[in-house]
């Protein structure tokens, strides 16, 4: 007998744990492309743990969706990330919320009840998808150790303001932790090292 926990109906979401089960989840990856990534605050850091974080969502099959603020004139998604990425995921935006129809599209074709957030800015593109993806029912957790602002005060201010409507706060590690559930799954030296390569550089 299966002991994966059974899949509770979406209009029930709210009466369960928060969760972060790898088979209701998909990750978003908000904006991280050159031009913008080279303004943020720690920036380094910011490429380093996004690019953690995609990596262990291959490992982990979770799924992805990745958007781009107008790419002509801001760039395309940070090699660091870019190269862990499917092209075919990622979509152009304009609108400051990633939660444009393709996006929404894209999450009732996976059937995902959470949304793990990463991506710039904190105060602006990532506040609006956050809350855009809360209003539409889904359960959202921003990675806040791969989210960034030009300031610190704007990243705290969106991190306040998003814990207060609602949205889990989580880090790549614990994620990416959470996400595999077991120490005895084959999968976990590879996230295990993953976490280890990051906390040595």
């Amino acid at each position: 007998m299966s002991t994966e926990p059974s899949r509770i109906p979406m209009r029930d979401r709210n009466r369960r744990p928060s969760r972060l089960l790898p088979y209701r989840s998909a990750l978003m990856i908000v904006d991280m492309q050159y031009r913008i990534v080279q303004v943020m605050h720690d920036r380094k850091k910011l490429k380093r743990r996004a690019s953690r974080l995609v990596q262990g969502s291959n490992i982990l099959g979770i799924p992805q969706l990745v958007t781009e603020q107008y790419p002509r004139g801001l760039g395309d998604t940070v090699e660091d990330v870019a190269r862990h990425l499917k092209p075919e995921c990622i979509e152009e935006k304009t609108r400051f919320s990633a939660y444009i129809h393709p996006i929404r599209e894209k999450l009732n074709e996976l059937d995902v009840d959470s949304v793990v957030i990463a991506g710039v800015e904190a105060h602006v593109c990532v506040l609006r998808t956050c809350l855009d993806l809360m209003q539409a029912g889904y359960r959202v957790y921003p990675v806040w150790d791969a989210i960034s602002s030009r300031r610190v005060e704007d990243k705290e201010a969106a991190r306040e303001r998003l814990t207060q409507a609602g949205a889990i706060p989580t880090t790549v590690e614990a994620a990416l932790f959470e996400w595999l559930g077991d120490a005895d799954d084959s999968r976990f030296r590879k996230i295990q090292d993953l976490i280890v390569g990051d906390t040595n550089e």
